[in-house]
C-alpha cells in the first residue's frame, strides 16, 4: 500500500484542527450569549425589588388608610351607643370590649356642644369674606 504523504497528513490534521477549532468557537459563543442573558437577569433584579418595594409601601398606605377609617367608624359606633345612655360596662359586653377599650364620651361631647368663642368668629369672617 501507499504511504500517505507527509503533507497530506498535515493538510488532514490541519482540518481536524480548523474543526475543533469551530466547536470550541461555537461553544465559547453560547457561552458568551449565556453570561449575557445572566448579567441583564441579575441586573434586572435591583428593579423588580425596588418596584416590589413601592408597591408595597403603596399597599400599606392604602391599608392603613382603610384602617383608619374603619377605627373611626367603630369608635363612632361606640360613641353613639354611649349617646344613647348606655353605660360603658354594657357597651364593652355587647361588643365584647373591655370596659378600659370604650373611651369615655365626656371630652368629646363637651368639645361638640361647645360654641366657638365669639372673638374668632367676626376674624373668620373677615377671612373668608376678604
Amino acid at each position: 500500500m501507499a504511504e500517505v504523504r507527509k503533507s497530506g497528513k498535515q493538510t488532514a490534521a490541519r482540518q481536524r484542527a480548523r474543526e475543533k477549532a469551530a466547536e470550541f468557537r461555537e461553544k465559547q459563543d453560547k457561552l458568551e450569549q449565556l453570561a449575557t442573558d445572566y448579567f441583564i437577569s441579575a441586573d434586572s433584579i435591583a428593579d423588580i425589588q425596588a418596584s416590589i418595594d413601592k408597591e408595597i409601601h403603596a399597599v400599606r398606605k392604602r391599608g392603613e388608610k382603610l384602617t383608619e377609617e374603619a377605627r373611626a367608624k367603630a369608635q363612632t359606633v361606640i360613641a353613639s351607643m354611649l349617646d344613647l345612655g348606655v353605660p360603658r360596662n354594657e357597651v364593652a359586653d355587647r361588643l365584647g370590649l373591655t370596659t378600659r377599650e370604650v373611651k369615655k364620651p365626656a371630652a368629646r361631647k363637651a368639645a361638640a356642644h361647645t360654641p366657638p368663642p365669639t372673638e374668632i368668629a367676626p376674624s373668620t369672617e373677615d377671612v373668608s369674606g376678604a
